[in-house]
């Protein structure tokens, strides 16, 4: 088992040497910051779709949403939940895109 350990080990730290990195520590980083730009252009898309569909910024549509009274709206109140999860995923990935970018100043 620690012959295996020993092999995948250098096998790693050849394969990143290969991809271009000094050390583990900036591939991670670098994957990380990846991974989180990544997720940051996947809802700001989304957010953006919402925007489009509907003519309106988010806290537009969420007063718009939550001021009709006696009628259901299904399709406007599941976008308006996915809209959220979308704005509020876009904001943590957006603070984590900064603590990596504050991280490695």
């Amino acid at each position: 088992m620690e012959s295996f350990n020993f092999e995948l080990n250098q096998v790693i730290a050849r394969t990143l040497a290969e991809g271009g990195f000094a050390s583990e520590k900036e591939a991670t980083r670098e994957i990380s910051l990846m991974v989180a730009l990544a997720k940051i252009s996947r809802y700001e898309r989304e957010c953006a779709k919402f925007r489009k569909k509907y003519g309106l910024t988010f806290q537009e549509f969420q007063r718009k949403v939550n001021s009709i009274v006696g009628a259901e709206v299904f399709e406007e109140e599941n976008d308006l939940m996915d809209w959220e999860f979308a704005e509020n995923t876009l904001a943590l990935w957006q603070k984590r895109l900064e603590v990596l970018k504050n991280a490695y100043r």
